[in-house]
């Protein structure tokens, strides 16, 4: 399903797209070559395994992930998912998003975070949490700016590839309280 789609200053399309299995192949490799750069996400190792990816697209998909893959023309470029934490913690959607070099500081990020974040308000979460690194200063400015607030910063949280240490910073974004 089509959720979105809009132009770059540039002219080209840019579509936000419900995740189908088949999609997979492409969308690993544009998080591999994320992966590669090694200072963004958590993954050190990029992802080989196709069979192991359809698994966890499955389980995950089963267990209530909501997964956007975004498009430029017809180039999967990155991706965003929330995804609800479990028991007592159900109100709490976890959101991780990607963008790969040569797509950033265009507008895709913010408005891919804008979007998911509807998407939670919709399936009725409470709360939205992410976790940012401390060295990656335009996800967090992307992220205060979608109205997400810092309630904690882990000092020496996250280690990169070259030995160096950032804080892992942990924000949160309430969508409002339930009335029961």
């Amino acid at each position: 399903m089509n959720r979105l789609k809009f132009c770059l200053a540039d002219g080209r399309v840019v579509r936000f797209e419900d995740l189908r299995e088949q999609d997979l192949p492409e969308v690993v490799e544009a998080l591999n070559s994320v992966i590669r750069e090694g200072v963004y996400l958590t993954l050190n190792e990029e992802i080989v395994d196709m069979e192991t990816e359809r698994k966890w697209y499955h389980d995950h998909m089963e267990a209530g992930m909501t997964y956007l893959v975004v498009r430029v023309d017809d180039e999967i470029v990155g991706g965003g998912s929330i995804e609800p934490r479990v028991g007592k913690e159900s109100h709490v959607a976890v959101y991780g998003v990607f963008v790969k070099e040569g797509f950033r500081n265009m507008g895709i990020g913010t408005r891919l975070t804008d979007a998911l974040i509807e998407v939670a308000r919709q399936r009725g979460f409470e709360i939205v949490e992410l976790a940012v690194y401390g060295s990656n200063e335009r996800a967090f400015h992307v992220y205060k700016k979608c109205g997400f607030q810092e309630v904690a910063r882990i000092k020496r949280g996250v280690k990169l590839p070259d030995g160096t240490y950032t804080e892992k910073i942990v924000m949160v974004l309430p969508l409002g309280e339930r009335h029961e």
